[in-house]
Parts: structure tokens; sequence; C-alpha cells
């Protein structure tokens, strides 16, 4: 109670100066007898940071490690004010590293401001220091701003917090989420992120298929079920489209599913050959008789391609179904052709919506001077990710890249892809190592930027760490 007793006497003395030294002021510029009416007044307008420094870990040239010291401005941060719940924090919190010891600050306010440390726990130590903007003040730590009304009548108390991150954002944060036993001597399977939850749609060892689900989450168990309906279905056909998961079958009908347990046939007629490849918000897509074809439940129809229909790929089929960033969307199949090259087969179609007759799918033509195309990777999965499109899998099939060893990422949507710089999407050395003798990879991407992979029954969570940045 003393303690709090000469924090407000303390505070009343300082306002007492304050005002006074105002009142002086004012006296010298007025009559004997005007009334002096000190305004009511008393809110912070603006905050900002001045310069700060921060500190860079980095290598020499000689590869020894270093730390080096830059300075950038903060001003570049925008600090919002909540009036309402009094409140002043950066929403694009600042670059890992950042020392905030000692920073400038300019404050806009109406009245008298006045800063202390905000978790005070000693009530001996609890001095209010009235603001200055040629101080550095000490921001590791939340600080209160207490500003006064000229007359001492009013006031009000804001929470100043800076944020900062605490991850670099151009690296990857990977997470190891254990062994599924119960996915044990399950074959060809195929993953996807359905109903928030992840799903995997297998061949068991008898011949069946077998759903295994897992919560979008680094904690939780695998749950498999038996399905039903599945006789003869091909499970590296799975597709996903208007709350519904499908599969073609080997006589060529196509089979539906809302939970990927019970199966049952779709509208879609029957078509000798017929293989599913890819699906669209409206459409799917599949391969029969060398051609590319769409249906939306009714009769199946022949897609106009820009090349020859001998081109598209046969083997590890990947399709991705996005929206880029102009609103269209887009489909891109990816995967082995029929001949035996080392680069992948790309095909992509775009359109407007309301004219899918009037769409085309086109070929990525391989150009022997291009660097940038994407190998054939064992186990090849295509993913959308990072505004673009990002590829991943077993060894090359030229022998030139090891399982894992590279990320690939098509900024330009699938036309030239290049490997990962800055170590944006370093893989976790143990999640390479299990993928050299992996015999299954599959991936799959959630909405919250977390890239799913499964090294046979080995589950992984990685995402860029600046994907998972809050944004203002």
């Amino acid at each position: 109670m003393y303690a709090y007793i000469r924090m407000k006497k303390h505070i009343h003395l300082l306002l007492m100066a304050l005002v006074a030294m105002s009142l002086t002021t004012v006296s010298c510029m007025q009559d004997d007898d005007d009334e002096v009416v000190l305004s009511e007044q008393c809110y912070v307008s603006s905050f900002s940071l001045g310069s700060l420094k921060r500190s860079i870990y980095g290598k020499t040239s000689a590869g020894e490690d270093s730390i080096y010291t830059t300075s950038f401005s903060g001003a570049a941060f925008t600090m919002v004010i909540d009036q309402r719940r009094l409140t002043i924090e950066n929403p694009d919190s600042l670059p890992v590293r950042t020392r905030l010891g000692a920073v400038t600050t300019t404050a806009g306010f109406e009245g008298v401001l006045l800063w202390r440390k905000a978790d005070i726990s000693n009530l001996e130590d609890t001095t209010w220091t009235t603001y200055n903007s040629s101080d550095s003040l000490d921001l590791s730590e939340p600080l209160h701003l207490r500003v006064y009304s000229a007359s001492g009548n009013s006031s009000r108390t804001y929470t100043l917090k800076v944020n900062v991150h605490q991850q670099y954002g151009d690296s990857t944060t990977w997470d190891s989420l254990g062994v599924a036993t119960a996915m044990e001597g399950l074959q060809a399977r195929r993953m996807v992120v359905w109903n928030g939850e992840l799903r995997v749609v297998g061949v068991a060892e008898d011949g069946t298929l077998t759903c295994l689900t897992h919560p979008l989450a680094s904690q939780g168990e695998w749950t498999a079920q038996p399905t039903t309906g599945t006789e003869g279905a091909d499970v590296t056909t799975l597709q996903q489209r208007d709350g519904r998961l499908f599969v073609s079958t080997a006589d060529g009908q196509v089979l539906e599913s809302t939970d990927g347990v019970a199966w049952t046939p779709a509208s879609c007629p029957a078509k000798t050959g017929l293989r599913l490849v890819a699906a669209s918000a409206d459409y799917l897509y599949a391969l029969a008789d060398g051609t590319l074809c769409r249906s939306n439940g009714g009769a199946w129809q022949e897609e106009t391609l820009d090349d020859e229909p001998s081109l598209l790929p046969t083997d590890q089929l990947n399709q991705v179904f996005y929206t880029m960033a102009n609103g269209r969307p887009r489909l891109v199949l990816v995967g082995a052709g029929a001949e035996d090259g080392t680069t992948a087969s790309i095909w992509a179609k775009s359109w407007e919506q309301g004219s899918e007759e009037r769409a085309t799918w086109v070929y990525y033509t391989p150009n022997q001077a291009d660097k940038y195309r994407l190998p054939l990777l064992q186990n090849l999965c295509v993913v959308a990710y990072d505004n673009g499109l990002q590829a991943l899998g077993g060894k090359s099939r030229d022998g030139r890249y090891a399982a894992m060893d590279s990320v690939f990422h098509s900024g330009d949507h699938g036309i030239t892809w290049k490997t990962y710089e800055n170590d944006d999407m370093d893989v976790d050395a143990r999640l390479r190592r299990a993928a050299q003798s992996a015999s299954y990879i599959v991936a799959t991407v959630d909405e919250n930027h977390f890239l799913w992979v499964l090294v046979d029954n080995q589950l992984w969570r990685g995402r860029i760490n600046r994907l998972g940045f809050k944004r203002s």
C-alpha cells in the first residue's frame, strides 16, 4: 500500500510540474484577466520505430561461421493503435534477431505521455518516466504508455508490444510424426487432405482397399477402415472434386465416395481402358483409347490438345488444380511420358469461367537447351505450393539427384523448375535418409501451407517458415 501511495504521489507531483510549466508559458503570453482552460484530451495518435539493428549469422569466404550487424528502418513496420483495446503493436513482425534493447521512437499524442515496463513484479519499482523522443527505450518487453490530459483529470494507459519473428523466413521447419503401424503392408497408396483430415487410401495385402485417417495436427493416431464397393479399383487414379472422392477401375468404371470408405458407381459411363488422371471444379478427366477426355457426370467428351496425344504422360501421374493469382483456374498434368526420357511430361490447361469448350491443353515442349526442366523422379509428387508448383520424390532417372535431395519449384506454373535458393525448402537430414530406400513417397498440402509427406510408413510435416507468418 505504501508503494502504491508513493507511486501516486510521484505521478501527481510530476503532472503538477508539467502542468505548472504549461501554465507559466501560457501566463507569459496572456493578460492576467484571461481565464486559462486546460484540455481534457488524452490519447496516442501515432507511434513509429526508429533505426533498428539486426544480427545476421553467415559464413565467411573461407566457410567459417560469422556474425555481423545490419541496420534497417523500423518505420517500414506499421505500429497499429487500437483505441478501444488500448494496444499498440506491429502486425508484421520484425525480422528474426532484431535487437530491441535500445530503440528510438516517435509518438504523436495529446496530453502528457509517461512510460514504464508493463510487467512489474516488484511494486517498489513503479516509477513512471516522461516520454522523450530523443531517449532510447528498451522494447524487448512490453511497455505501458500512460497519457494524461493537460488538466490532469483524465488518463489512458496503452500497452506497447513490438513483435519479432522467432524463425528465419527462408528456411523450413520439419516435424517427424512417427511411424504408422496401421500402414504396414499397404501398397500403391495415395494421400489427400479431406474434410479436415489427412486421408490415405491404399491397397492392403489381400488386394482390398483400406482408408486411413489422421488429424491435421502434430499429434494423433492413424485410424484404419476397410472399404466397400472398391473391387477392381486402381488407387493411383484417386481424385477429389465437389466434396467427393473418385477412382477408376480396371474395367473402365468410375467409383465415388463421400468418406473414402463406402464407394458406389458414379454417374460417368464406363469406358474401356478408361483411367482417371485429373479433376477440376466441374469435370473429371481421364485417359482412354489414347485420348484425353472429360465428364461432369454425363458422356465423356474428347479434350482439345495443342500437340500429339502420344505425348501425354502415362505413368507416375500427378494432377494439380488450383487458382492462380489472377483468379483464373489452372489444371496441370505431370508424369512420365511414353518415351523413356529423363524429364517429366507436362501439360496445362487454364480457362475463363464458362469457356470449357474453348480451352486447350498446352504441351510444354522440351527444349534441350533449357536448364530448368523437371527431372523425372521416382515416386514423383507434385503439389500446389508457395505461389506455384512444387515437386519432390525419389532419385531421378538420370541419376543426378538422390531421393529428396532437392525440392523443385515452378513459379511460372509448370514451365520452368528450379531448386530452392537460400535453403527455403531445406529437407531434414533424417527425412532425406529415410527416402533413400523408400518404396513409396506421397505428399499433399493443407490450407495452412503445411506439406505432408509420407515416406513408406513414416509421416512428416514441413512448412517454409514465412508461409506461416501472420500478415497485416
